[in-house]
């Protein structure tokens, strides 16, 4: 399988694994499994840390590429398309790192590792709870 990992699973898989669902740790640990990290969860982590909202991410921020190679994840880039697919979709939820996120996977047809509920308004989107 293809598993791209939301931003908290990352965190969590990097920071507090205990965090994770039995289901979600055995799909990380799988290594049958290609794990992908989205370009916007670097984005997100940098600026949430930035605005004290994710204090203890400060490991992640400043060793970002080290916590990908260690989980074994590749980082997945963000394209012009598939921004504006995270723009135009039609689901009435606001947070753009989220809608990339599902734009991304539904896209390239992933498996979103997420404990976020929120995700269920994509109707299109495969999720790994």
């Amino acid at each position: 399988m293809r598993l791209l990992l939301d931003t908290h699973v990352l965190l969590w898989a990097a920071l507090e694994p205990h965090q994770l669902s039995d289901r979600q740790r055995e799909a990380l640990e799988d290594s049958d499994n290609a794990l992908l990290v989205s370009a916007a969860s670097a984005w997100e982590i940098a600026t949430k840390w930035r605005l004290g909202k994710l204090s203890h991410a400060g490991q992640v921020v400043h060793n970002y590429p080290q916590v990908l190679n260690a989980l074994a994840a590749t980082e997945l880039a963000i394209n012009g398309q598939t921004a504006r697919t995270a723009g135009l979709l039609d689901v009435d939820h606001r947070d753009p790192f989220d809608r990339l996120l599902a734009a991304q996977a539904m896209a390239d047809d992933l498996l979103l590792v997420s404990s976020d509920p929120a995700f269920r308004l994509f109707p299109d989107l495969e999720l790994l709870i």
